[in-house]
């Protein structure tokens, strides 16, 4: 055998799944992007936190949000989250993430946007 994967759509294998917060959040914003990431079944990144995507996932996505999350008095937080996804589903996610966040974690998001890519752990986090 060739060593071909015949399984067809190509699934990514495995993909990141965690969140990371790039800015010095209040205590508050950690709190509620703990809260956040907690729902998404998921937790902060570092180097074991991937995992084998579902059959009907199609490719690695990378979630890059900005929120107050919950803090207006703090600066706004800049974060990331990576996970197994659905191509069909890229355009939407957006939509329901800022729904989930408010129904769930009373969390607004002022941005977000979305991008895919094909292969294992094509979109990896800084691991710090």
């Amino acid at each position: 055998s060739s060593g071909i994967n015949a399984e067809w759509p190509l699934r990514p294998g495995d993909c990141y799944s965690c969140g990371a917060v790039h800015d010095k959040p209040s205590e508050t914003q950690m709190a509620s992007f703990k809260r956040v990431i907690e729902k998404l079944k998921m937790g902060s990144c570092h180097a074991g936190t991937y995992k084998e995507c579902k059959s009907k996932e199609d490719e690695c996505q990378k979630v890059e949000v900005q929120s107050y999350l919950g803090d207006s008095s703090a600066l706004i937080v800049h974060a990331t989250v990576y996970k197994c996804g659905q191509k069909i589903k890229r355009e939407r996610l957006c939509r329901t993430l800022k729904l989930t966040g408010s129904l769930l974690a009373h969390v607004h998001l002022d941005y977000c946007e979305v991008e895919g890519c094909d292969g294992d752990m094509c979109f990896a986090p800084p691991i710090y």
